[in-house]
């Protein structure tokens, strides 16, 4: 019982996947006769993944965490840094790695209503990763394909139907059984409950727990929702404007969250027990650019503990206390 314990232990130490100062620019046209402008959508991203484990990824719309997803599902290269797994940096690799290296990584997507063929049946959709990625023949498929519908709680005569004859629950379940067919290490969701009413997103997160436990794939788990976030992860990175503003162990980042940032969106999230409210923070103005991005901290223009030095000098994400925060003024702000 022990050295199953101690090689659990070593399990979750090895490293899955690590990224490394990820960047991602884009070119953007301002109009005719007028240079085009670069959006910095990502801006220097680190962070490991390991098995078992579940990232979550926290910050307001545009601060580019499904960029993020983009580049660790390997559907656009990064315009900079690195991005490691399975032994080879995939940020720069070529064709045959990348062939090799995708099946590793699989996505569930925000909207269980677009992102299912309307023209195909549940069977031949979870076949479909088994008919491209290997050389199972077409009872082997079925086999596999029915295991995994048991396995996301979805019943045999599931296998013929369309995905319109399901609930909006029942379909996400379809989605997930169709991103694990081929036994990945890696599932990046993106906002997989948002869609979903609230009496459903509670089964389909344990479904996800459940999963992760009888197989140790880890999760790149992208929300807005910060209850969500809570039930679901063990890490958390918080993003603003494509960059790390902090990241820690969930437990440190809830029970106390260091940059100003952090605390704002834990403060906006709705909570039943009144001695778990924290007092209200107003952030004043929207979400800067990445066209335009202020200069020194990026959230300057909005951070009420901002001073001059906040507006000159880009803060480096350091550690403090147990976690990494990007602030300058952090030990006189606790």
């Amino acid at each position: 019982m022990m050295m199953n314990s101690n090689m659990s232990e070593i399990a979750n130490q090895v490293t899955l996947l690590e990224a490394k100062n990820l960047v991602k620019h884009y070119s953007v046209s301002q109009g005719l006769f007028k240079p085009k402008a670069t959006a910095r959508a990502l801006d220097g991203v680190s962070f490991t993944l390991q098995p078992g484990k579940t990232l979550a990824v926290v910050g307001e719309s545009g601060c580019g965490k499904s960029t993020l997803a983009r580049q660790i599902t390997m559907i656009e290269p990064p315009t900079g840094g690195e991005l490691w797994m399975d032994g080879a940096n995939i940020a720069d690799a070529d064709h045959a790695t990348l062939k090799r290296v995708r099946p590793l990584v699989q996505m569930v997507f925000q909207n269980p209503y677009a992102s299912l063929n309307p023209r195909k049946k549940v069977g031949q959709m979870l076949e479909e990763p088994l008919i491209i990625n290997t050389a199972l023949n077409s009872s082997e498929r079925a086999d596999k394909a029915r295991a995994m519908m048991a396995k996301v709680g979805l019943r045999p005569e599931h296998y013929g139907r369309y995905p319109h004859m399901f609930s909006g629950g029942q379909r996400q379940r379809v989605a997930i059984a169709r991103a694990l067919m081929l036994d990945p290490k890696v599932i990046v969701a993106d906002e997989p409950v948002s869609a979903l009413d609230v009496s459903i997103q509670a089964q389909v997160l344990n479904l996800l727990m459940d999963l992760q436990q009888a197989s140790g794939v880890a999760y790149l788990f992208i929300s807005h929702n910060l209850s969500v976030v809570e039930h679901i992860a063990d890490d958390v990175l918080v993003m603003y404007l494509g960059k790390t503003v902090e990241h820690g162990n969930k437990q440190q980042v809830f029970s106390r969250p260091l940059h100003p940032y952090t605390r704002a969106l834990l403060a906006s999230t709705p909570r039943i027990d009144p001695a778990q409210r924290q007092q209200k923070m107003m952030l004043p103005g929207e979400l800067p650019s990445p066209l335009a991005p202020p200069p020194g901290c990026s959230f300057n223009n909005r951070c009420p503990h901002a001073i001059e030095r906040c507006r000159q000098e880009v803060p480096l994400l350091r550690e403090f206390d147990g976690s990494l925060v990007a602030c300058h003024r952090v030990e006189e702000i606790q």
